[in-house]
């Protein structure tokens, strides 16, 4: 093969290698919170003809308040064959959807992309795809799916499926499991907290604090917090928190609101833009007008909570993280387009 051919394959084939790698890279970079760095890295391979690119970048654009863009990068994506955007542009027609974002922002949405979406995702399942196949079960119910209990039964079959092609979402969804089948989906949701999924994590945490379980449920979350889990950081300052203060679990010092906030900041730290840490949500407090500012107390302790230990707290959350990222876990099936106004898991 004379160099000049290589030349030409090669130049072929790097594009699409590259644009692989990048689409992937954007997504990683998303999932670490950095909308508006991940929206320029898919911004030029959307405009290369890559509809999942295009799809990623109607999301950064609409988390980043380029809302008409992200309609047009949907419709682009919709139409370079994208399931998903498919079922984004079809709003409440998606029998799911209750409230789309389709009618305030002005997107060009149409009931046409209902059933070519379902058949974009039943060729994305034909070929291995979980995330699709969660997404018949939710949006294409079969008949079986309307029978109590039997769907239950079939339920747990399919999560040896689901779970071997990463719809993982399946095992989110509370609307698929019950106390019938409530033992598999502890099964594999442990074998994703085992991989450090920590939404996997949190919703343990939940299933074993609803069935009185309190020591199994804080030990996901404790684990989560050790390896710096932005989603672990977050339940432990509401969630662990109020369960060791009603089963009297661990040392004092564990159940204040400092700790509480610390945790919160922890995980505000990974990812600025998503749960709230304000002090007055934390603390008790009133107004002191001599000095005009607020006086805090912590609401277990009921001890004084100065500006300076509450920055020290700061600093000390903000250390504890140093050199973690968030990892939001965002797919097709997390994100608010999938569900409209609902939000992700």
């Amino acid at each position: 093969m004379s160099f000049l051919k290589v030349l030409m394959i090669t130049a072929c084939i790097f594009p699409f290698v590259s644009r692989s790698e990048t689409l992937e890279k954007g997504i990683d970079v998303l999932n670490q919170g950095q909308f508006k760095k991940a929206r320029e890295i898919f911004k030029p391979l959307a405009e290369h003809g890559d509809a999942n690119a295009a799809y990623w970048l109607a999301y950064t654009q609409f988390k980043t308040s380029s809302t008409l863009e992200a309609g047009s990068s949907l419709l682009k994506s919709a139409e370079g064959g994208n399931p998903w955007a498919m079922a984004t542009l079809a709003g409440i027609h998606m029998p799911k959807v209750d409230r789309s974002f389709c009618g305030y922002l002005g997107w060009p949405c149409d009931e046409q992309w209902v059933d070519k979406a379902i058949e974009g995702w039943k060729k994305l399942a034909e070929e291995g795809d979980g995330k699709a196949m969660y997404a018949l079960l939710y949006h294409d119910p079969s008949w079986w799916q309307y029978i109590p209990i039997y769907r239950e039964y079939r339920y747990g079959e399919l999560a040896e499926k689901l779970y071997k092609n990463k719809g993982f979402t399946f095992f989110y969804d509370n609307s698929f499991w019950s106390f019938l089948n409530e033992d598999k989906r502890i099964e594999y949701l442990e074998k994703m907290a085992l991989h450090g999924d920590g939404i996997a994590s949190y919703k343990l945490f939940y299933i074993f604090d609803d069935n009185k379980e309190p020591q199994e449920a804080i030990s996901y979350i404790e684990n989560g917090v050790e390896e710096k889990n932005y989603y672990s950081l977050y339940r432990a300052s509401t969630g662990l928190m109020r369960l060791k203060r009603k089963y009297d679990i661990g040392s004092e010092d564990e159940r204040t609101s400092k700790r509480a906030y610390f945790y919160c900041y922890a995980a505000h730290s990974l990812f600025e833009k998503g749960y709230d840490c304000s002090v007055s949500g934390f603390f008790d407090f009133e107004y002191d007008r001599d000095i005009e500012m607020h006086r805090y107390y912590d609401k277990i302790t009921g001890e004084r909570v100065t500006e300076e230990q509450l920055e020290n707290i700061r600093d000390k959350a903000r250390e504890y993280v140093s050199g973690y990222y968030a990892d939001l876990q965002l797919d097709e099936t997390t994100v608010e387009f999938f569900r409209g106004f609902y939000k992700n898991f």
